[in-house]
């Protein structure tokens, strides 16, 4: 099957906090990361729907980056993200360090 992404994806290890459908603050990590979306490992079946905002800790730069996003699928354990909002230059930042193209 031919790769559909349109942006290359990058695996990484970040935290990343959230809040769930109930307003509960939660942790995951991010594993995989582009300027288009991010999975979320959480552990758990995450219990978020439609939208949600997010912080990424960027540890290298010493930052965090804000997002926002869709959740555009969910499993047991993790969930992916599409990015409708994005710190623009942070996220650029990580990525370029990781060697993806921004």
């Amino acid at each position: 099957m031919k790769e559909q992404r349109t942006h290359k994806r990058v695996r990484v290890n970040m935290k990343v906090a959230y809040r769930d459908n109930d307003n509960t603050r939660r942790l995951g990590k991010v594993s995989d990361l582009s300027r288009g979306g991010m999975r979320v490992n959480t552990g758990y079946a995450p219990e978020v729907d439609g939208f949600l905002v997010a912080s990424i800790d960027a540890e290298e730069f010493g930052k965090v980056i804000r997002v926002q996003g869709k959740v555009v699928w969910k499993t047991y354990s993790a969930m992916g993200i599409a990015f409708t909002q994005t710190d623009a230059k942070g996220l650029g930042n990580v990525l370029s360090y990781r060697g993806a193209p921004f």
